[in-house]
Protein backbone atom coordinates (compact mmCIF):
# COMPACT_ATOMS: atom_id res chain seq x y z
CA UNK A 1 0.00 0.00 0.00
CA UNK A 2 1.43 3.56 -1.20
CA UNK A 3 1.30 5.59 1.87
CA UNK A 4 -0.54 9.33 0.50
CA UNK A 5 1.49 12.75 0.94
CA UNK A 6 0.18 14.63 3.73
CA UNK A 7 0.56 18.94 4.09
CA UNK A 8 3.17 19.95 1.46
CA UNK A 9 4.34 22.42 4.34
CA UNK A 10 3.35 20.84 7.16
CA UNK A 11 4.49 23.52 9.81
CA UNK A 12 2.92 26.48 8.20
CA UNK A 13 -0.05 24.52 7.05
CA UNK A 14 -0.84 23.32 10.04
CA UNK A 15 -0.23 26.75 11.77
CA UNK A 16 -2.50 28.42 9.32
CA UNK A 17 -5.20 25.74 10.34
CA UNK A 18 -5.10 26.36 13.77
CA UNK A 19 -5.77 30.34 13.29
CA UNK A 20 -8.86 28.63 11.44
CA UNK A 21 -9.88 26.43 14.08
CA UNK A 22 -9.37 28.82 16.85
CA UNK A 23 -11.31 31.30 14.99
CA UNK A 24 -13.81 28.76 14.38
CA UNK A 25 -14.61 28.12 18.50
CA UNK A 26 -14.33 31.84 19.10
CA UNK A 27 -17.04 32.50 17.22
CA UNK A 28 -19.89 29.21 16.83
CA UNK A 29 -21.61 28.41 13.85
CA UNK A 30 -19.89 30.67 11.36
CA UNK A 31 -18.84 28.06 8.61
CA UNK A 32 -14.81 29.00 7.89
CA UNK A 33 -12.82 28.23 4.82
CA UNK A 34 -9.81 26.00 5.59
CA UNK A 35 -7.03 27.37 4.19
CA UNK A 36 -5.37 24.23 3.14
CA UNK A 37 -6.65 20.71 1.84
CA UNK A 38 -4.19 17.57 1.95
CA UNK A 39 -4.49 14.58 0.05
CA UNK A 40 -6.67 12.12 2.52
CA UNK A 41 -6.87 8.50 2.31
CA UNK A 42 -10.42 6.54 1.51
CA UNK A 43 -13.06 7.16 4.48
CA UNK A 44 -10.95 10.44 4.96
CA UNK A 45 -12.43 13.70 4.03
CA UNK A 46 -9.50 16.33 3.00
CA UNK A 47 -11.11 18.56 5.03
CA UNK A 48 -11.05 15.80 8.24
CA UNK A 49 -7.72 15.07 7.28
CA UNK A 50 -6.69 18.57 8.06
CA UNK A 51 -8.08 18.97 11.02
CA UNK A 52 -6.13 15.30 12.51
CA UNK A 53 -3.24 16.42 11.39
CA UNK A 54 -3.06 19.62 12.68
CA UNK A 55 -4.69 18.56 16.16
CA UNK A 56 -2.98 15.15 16.36
CA UNK A 57 0.52 14.13 17.81
CA UNK A 58 2.08 11.52 19.69
CA UNK A 59 0.51 12.97 23.00
CA UNK A 60 -3.01 12.47 21.84
CA UNK A 61 -5.29 9.55 21.25
CA UNK A 62 -7.28 9.29 18.35
CA UNK A 63 -10.61 6.94 17.44
CA UNK A 64 -11.70 6.30 13.96
CA UNK A 65 -14.20 4.04 13.15
CA UNK A 66 -12.40 0.27 12.17
CA UNK A 67 -12.96 0.39 8.66
CA UNK A 68 -10.52 3.35 8.10
CA UNK A 69 -7.31 1.30 8.00
CA UNK A 70 -5.34 3.46 5.78
CA UNK A 71 -6.31 6.37 7.71
CA UNK A 72 -5.03 5.06 10.50
CA UNK A 73 -1.81 4.26 9.03
CA UNK A 74 -1.81 8.05 7.46
CA UNK A 75 -2.33 9.68 11.00
CA UNK A 76 0.52 7.20 12.68
CA UNK A 77 2.63 8.37 10.30
CA UNK A 78 2.43 11.63 9.55
CA UNK A 79 1.22 12.77 12.78
CA UNK A 80 2.66 10.23 15.00
CA UNK A 81 -1.19 9.77 16.37
CA UNK A 82 -1.56 6.98 18.55
CA UNK A 83 -4.90 5.04 17.44
CA UNK A 84 -7.51 3.71 20.68
CA UNK A 85 -10.07 0.73 20.04
CA UNK A 86 -12.03 2.30 23.06
CA UNK A 87 -13.64 5.78 22.07
CA UNK A 88 -14.41 5.88 25.70
CA UNK A 89 -10.23 6.83 25.81
CA UNK A 90 -10.07 9.03 22.80
CA UNK A 91 -8.41 12.71 23.03
CA UNK A 92 -10.15 13.08 19.35
CA UNK A 93 -12.70 11.35 17.67
CA UNK A 94 -13.44 11.01 13.95
CA UNK A 95 -17.31 10.79 12.97
CA UNK A 96 -16.81 9.90 8.55
CA UNK A 97 -20.58 10.97 6.55
CA UNK A 98 -23.08 8.44 7.64
CA UNK A 99 -21.12 6.70 10.25
CA UNK A 100 -23.48 6.25 13.57
CA UNK A 101 -22.28 8.58 16.42
CA UNK A 102 -21.16 7.85 19.61
CA UNK A 103 -23.14 8.52 22.79
CA UNK A 104 -21.74 11.78 24.31
CA UNK A 105 -21.72 10.56 27.31
CA UNK A 106 -19.63 7.86 26.74
CA UNK A 107 -16.93 10.21 25.48
CA UNK A 108 -14.13 11.98 27.95
CA UNK A 109 -16.44 14.79 29.44
CA UNK A 110 -13.33 16.00 31.51
CA UNK A 111 -13.87 16.70 35.30
CA UNK A 112 -15.41 19.50 37.12
CA UNK A 113 -11.28 20.20 38.25
CA UNK A 114 -9.85 19.51 34.75
CA UNK A 115 -12.21 20.22 32.35
CA UNK A 116 -10.16 20.29 29.50
CA UNK A 117 -9.30 16.83 29.38
CA UNK A 118 -12.16 16.05 27.07
CA UNK A 119 -12.77 14.54 23.74
CA UNK A 120 -13.27 16.77 20.73
CA UNK A 121 -15.45 15.40 18.21
CA UNK A 122 -14.72 16.20 14.30
CA UNK A 123 -18.19 15.34 12.11
CA UNK A 124 -17.93 15.50 8.49
CA UNK A 125 -21.37 16.94 7.64
CA UNK A 126 -22.88 17.16 3.86
CA UNK A 127 -23.16 20.95 4.33
CA UNK A 128 -23.58 24.21 5.18
CA UNK A 129 -26.56 26.84 4.93
CA UNK A 130 -27.83 29.77 6.25
CA UNK A 131 -30.26 27.63 8.23
CA UNK A 132 -34.00 29.02 7.54
CA UNK A 133 -35.92 25.93 7.65
CA UNK A 134 -36.91 23.68 10.29
CA UNK A 135 -33.77 21.53 10.38
CA UNK A 136 -32.13 24.91 11.47
CA UNK A 137 -30.28 25.08 14.49
CA UNK A 138 -29.91 28.93 16.90
CA UNK A 139 -27.03 28.92 18.55
CA UNK A 140 -26.21 32.15 21.47
CA UNK A 141 -23.81 32.24 24.40
CA UNK A 142 -20.02 33.31 23.78
CA UNK A 143 -18.65 34.16 20.81
CA UNK A 144 -22.29 35.51 19.30
CA UNK A 145 -23.13 39.02 18.90
CA UNK A 146 -26.65 37.77 18.48
CA UNK A 147 -28.22 34.23 18.27
CA UNK A 148 -27.00 32.81 14.84
CA UNK A 149 -28.84 30.01 12.69
CA UNK A 150 -27.94 27.48 11.00
CA UNK A 151 -28.44 23.95 9.09
CA UNK A 152 -25.95 21.60 9.24
CA UNK A 153 -26.81 19.09 6.81
CA UNK A 154 -26.86 15.19 7.39
CA UNK A 155 -26.19 14.78 10.73
CA UNK A 156 -27.27 11.89 12.41
CA UNK A 157 -29.63 11.60 14.79
CA UNK A 158 -29.51 11.70 18.07
CA UNK A 159 -26.78 14.17 18.16
CA UNK A 160 -28.68 17.39 19.19
CA UNK A 161 -30.47 16.15 22.02
CA UNK A 162 -27.27 14.57 23.22
CA UNK A 163 -25.75 18.10 22.73
CA UNK A 164 -28.09 19.19 25.51
CA UNK A 165 -27.52 16.85 27.63
CA UNK A 166 -23.92 17.05 27.73
CA UNK A 167 -24.09 21.43 27.96
CA UNK A 168 -26.01 20.62 31.06
CA UNK A 169 -22.93 18.97 32.51
CA UNK A 170 -21.12 22.31 31.83
CA UNK A 171 -17.80 22.82 32.81
CA UNK A 172 -17.94 19.27 31.93
CA UNK A 173 -18.46 18.18 28.40
CA UNK A 174 -17.26 17.80 24.85
CA UNK A 175 -16.03 20.20 21.92
CA UNK A 176 -17.11 19.91 18.03
CA UNK A 177 -15.86 20.42 14.94
CA UNK A 178 -17.92 20.07 11.64
CA UNK A 179 -16.04 19.62 8.54
CA UNK A 180 -17.87 19.38 4.71
CA UNK A 181 -16.14 20.61 1.47
CA UNK A 182 -13.62 22.88 2.30
CA UNK A 183 -15.35 24.20 5.34
CA UNK A 184 -14.88 24.01 8.87
CA UNK A 185 -17.85 25.29 11.92
CA UNK A 186 -17.01 24.88 15.67
CA UNK A 187 -19.16 24.29 19.00
CA UNK A 188 -17.93 24.87 21.77
CA UNK A 189 -19.40 23.08 24.67
CA UNK A 190 -20.41 26.74 25.84
CA UNK A 191 -22.72 27.20 23.14
CA UNK A 192 -26.61 27.01 23.86
CA UNK A 193 -28.80 25.86 20.80
CA UNK A 194 -32.24 26.16 20.32
CA UNK A 195 -34.04 24.10 17.62
CA UNK A 196 -33.95 20.46 16.28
Amino acid sequence: MMLIAAFENPVDDAQSTFRTLLSALAEPLLPRALPVLPDAPAGLTPAGAALLLTLCDADTAVWLPPQLLEAADYLRFHAGARLVADVADADFVYIPHGAALPDLASLKNGSVEYPDRSATLIIDAEGFSKGDGETSITGSGPGFAAPRKLDIKGLAEPFWPDWRAAASRFPQGVDVFFVAGDKVVGLPRTTRIEGR
